[in-house]
């Protein structure tokens, strides 16, 4: 018999105008106060930028540089609340560097629907005849749809919602720029589950149908299921990426109870899912890859009564970890009236990724705008600041691997939304190293 569970199942504010927002193709930011800032607090930001990130005012920051930039997000369908945070912080920081003497970003804003393949392929020949050199991306850019155009075009593309999934590799201008959800996170987190239930055997898996990349997803989450000593049950159900519905799936969830039940929906998906697995009375442990306030929305008070397990790279906006962190978390909830999740947290650090990027380039006497060369300063040093790790007093840093073209490390751990907070169980880095159970 599975496990029962013991504290489990126990976000972002969508602007009023949000279909209008998705239904428009392109949004030009810069530094005109699309983000919601005022002057004086985006030059305030801007000096307290300059000063966090270590960098000397002057023509080394780019301020002669228009950059086209683009963005290919979630702005409708069950993932629409992801895209609008993505957009949010995308934004703040191109307000954020104007004012700091860097270039001035025109975004360009392309809405991948669910993802939706037809509305991701769509988008990456938008973005191609429009020449961006960049775009931070999502989805496993678009669950694969725009992985082919994005080589093809060769524009520079930074994932930080799917990550380097094992369907991405191979994808010379695409880079991961969080954990690989839950590939990454899995030995950690099921070393947990082995320390917090050691009765639990068998691990069982729902998520969004990705087709043929189901197989190599599968084959790989099983050996790390083999390798931490659990055995898989052979559960593996998944439904449309725009669906949430899940009735037949959880029939068959009923069929087949594992112990450990991993939850592979993001956005909202996590609370509809285990609303209705609550009403079905199963009683696995269910362990999510990811955490938003749409989910405990979508549970219908579930997530909140029953609490809800996730094991992620969570970024806590009430307590961030270090001076970036801080600066993001502050300013975001000023600009836009509620806390900053990991969506809006991932998109911010990419977009001063890319300006790190366009600083080096300026800095070789070369062309911005020539994605060729945003490339090859990554590669020569795939090091850059991030709003994750770090301290109090320092930035945190985030390092590309330049062969998986994913995170080299990421701290993440297992977490527990309960009573209307978040707590960590326990805390890692990539394939579980560095472990600990949190105090």
């Amino acid at each position: 018999m599975p496990t029962p569970r013991s504290a489990l199942r126990r976000r972002r504010l969508l602007a009023p105008a949000l279909a209008a927002l998705a239904a428009a193709a392109t949004l030009t930011a810069c530094g005109s106060g699309d983000a919601g800032v005022s002057a004086a607090d985006a030059k305030t930001q801007a000096a307290d930028l300059v000063k966090v990130l270590g960098l000397t005012d002057g023509a080394g920051l780019g301020g002669d540089v228009a950059f086209k930039l683009g963005a290919a997000l979630t702005l409708s369908g069950p993932s629409a609340g992801n895209g609008e945070s993505m957009r949010n912080a995308i934004e703040l920081a191109a307000e954020q560097i104007k004012a700091a003497g860097g270039p001035s970003i025109e975004l360009s804003v392309k809405d991948i629907k669910g993802p939706d393949p037809v509305a991701a392929k769509q988008a990456a020949s938008e973005l191609a005849a429009e020449g961006v050199p960049a775009k931070i991306t999502s989805m496993g850019d678009g669950l694969g749809a725009m992985l082919a155009d994005t080589d093809k075009s060769k524009i520079l593309s930074l994932d930080g919602v799917g990550g380097a999934q094992v369907f991405t590799k191979g994808t010379q201008y695409f880079y991961g720029t969080r954990e690989v959800a839950p590939s990454d996170a899995a030995p950690g987190a099921l070393e947990w589950f082995k320390k917090a239930h050691p009765e639990g055997r068998t691990v069982g898996l729902v998520g969004v149908d990705l087709g043929p990349l189901n197989a190599a997803i599968q084959a790989d989450m099983k050996a790390k299921i083999e390798a931490a000593g659990l055995t898989f049950n052979g559960l593996w159900e998944t439904v449309s990426p725009s669906s949430q519905d899940y009735a037949s799936m959880i029939a068959k969830v009923k069929d087949n109870e594992p112990d450990l039940l991993w939850v592979a929906f993001g956005g909202a998906a996590p609370g509809a899912f285990a609303a209705q697995a609550e009403s079905a009375g199963i009683k696995s442990e269910l362990l999510g890859i990811e955490f938003t306030q749409d989910a405990v929305k979508a549970s219908k008070g579930v997530l909140d009564s029953d609490g809800f397990t996730f094991a992620m790279d969570y970024f806590d906006a009430s307590a961030p970890p270090n001076p970036l962190a801080k600066l993001f978390a502050e300013a975001y909830e000023k600009a836009y009236g509620a806390p900053a999740d990991f969506y809006a947290a991932n998109a911010y650090e990419e977009t001063l990724m890319i300006w790190d990027l366009i600083r080096r380039v300026v800095a070789a006497g070369g062309n911005p705008s020539d994605s060729a060369q945003l490339k090859a300063a990554l590669e020569k040093d795939p090091k850059f600041a991030s709003v994750y790790g770090g301290d109090a007093t320092t930035v945190g840093s985030l390092e590309i691997d330049l062969k998986t073209h994913g995170v080299a490390s990421r701290p993440m751990g297992v977490f527990e939304y309960k009573d209307g907070k978040v707590k960590a169980l326990a805390t890692y880095n990539v394939g579980g190293r560095e472990f600990r159970l949190a105090p």
